[in-house]
């Protein structure tokens, strides 16, 4: 015997109670199909606009759904009467919708079997799962290419360090550095982050209040998520050598930084400038601790990037060009 509620007012009875459970699959936006055993419609309501039934004529699921869908069901709807079981049905149509139909028999008063099939819109759901299916496929992704970045700095540390101190302070450096540009991509929605900003972020913590130090001019341009992790680490790379080496703190003048788009055959490439006045000493006489980053600046990031970089020590002072493809990851 089935249950029909759990409770109700006594003064109610079950006629009363039509237009609650009417009104209820009308707002779940579900269709239900009453059929008897021999598989004649008893009851068709709230079908989805995609699917009619002409009141001319008496409803079958061939009729209703077409010859495909209709044979699913019929097979679908005749193991429920056999079992006893719930079946359950997916049906995805040409423009992309879903729908779920779960398919039962039960008793009737007369004690005939009845068949239930309850029709309902999973499209939404479906478009839901599939955009989480690709932003766990995108974060897959991304977290690969940061371990293989990570792994990348791990190397050439570990190949211009003197002592293991040495390697765990440079090491340390550069990963909080790769956090630093991530918080930025993480911050835009994946969309990546600006050359400015990026700067910024990387060199304004090491500038002791003085943020005129590293001056900035030129295109401000969006760089993509992985330009903008690699461009954070070579900003590091180049504004730890400065205050290490350069006298960057110590008032003297400080550095420019420049940023020019232009177009040329490949699509649009941009040219990025460090330029660090040295006028103290010369390349010559520099420590060989001052060339520790030329491995990252020189090939780890422009290979990174799809593009090209000189790094470059003389008299005048310390001078990086990069230049790379903008607008693609």
């Amino acid at each position: 015997m089935v249950k029909r509620f759990l409770w109700h007012a006594q003064d109610l009875g079950e006629e009363n109670l039509n237009s609650f459970f009417i009104s209820a699959l009308v707002d779940m936006r579900a269709s239900l199909i009453l059929q008897n055993e021999a598989m004649d419609y008893l009851c068709v309501t709230g079908l989805p606009d995609c699917w009619t039934v002409d009141q001319n004529s008496i409803p079958a699921d061939s009729v209703i759904f077409g010859s495909v869908i209709g044979e699913q069901l019929g097979e679908s709807k005749q193991r429920a009467l056999k079992t006893g079981k719930t079946e359950q049905l997916e049906i995805r149509l040409d423009d992309d919708r879903v729908f779920e139909f779960r398919i039962f028999a039960m008793p009737a008063r007369s004690g005939d079997n009845q068949v239930i099939t309850t029709i309902i819109d999973r499209s939404e759901d479906r478009r839901r799962e599939k955009v989480l299916q690709q932003l766990l496929r995108e974060v897959s992704h991304r977290s690969k290419n940061l371990l293989a970045i990570i792994q990348s700095i791990a190397t050439q540390t570990s190949q211009h360090s003197e002592s293991i101190e040495s390697y765990v302070q440079k090491f340390r450096g550069r990963v909080f550095s790769l956090s630093r540009s991530q918080d930025l991509i993480t911050d835009s929605g994946w969309r990546g982050t600006y050359v400015r900003e990026l700067l910024e972020q990387q060199v304004g913590s090491y500038l002791n209040g003085r943020p005129e130090l590293v001056r900035f001019s030129g295109d401000n341009t969006l760089l993509s998520p992985n330009a903008a992790m690699h461009l954070g680490l070579a900003f590091h790379e180049l504004v730890i050598n400065a205050i290490s080496h350069g006298g960057l703190l110590r008032g003297e003048r400080g550095v420019e930084v420049s940023c020019a788009m232009n177009v040329d055959e490949t699509g649009k490439m941009l040219t990025l400038s460090w330029d660090e006045p040295w006028p103290t000493r010369a390349a010559s006489s520099l420590p060989a601790s001052a060339r520790f980053g030329r491995a990252i600046l020189e090939r780890v990031v422009p290979t990174s990037v799809g593009g090209s970089a000189e790094y470059k020590l003389d008299p005048s002072g310390v001078h990086y060009r990069i230049r790379f493809p903008v607008g693609q990851e």
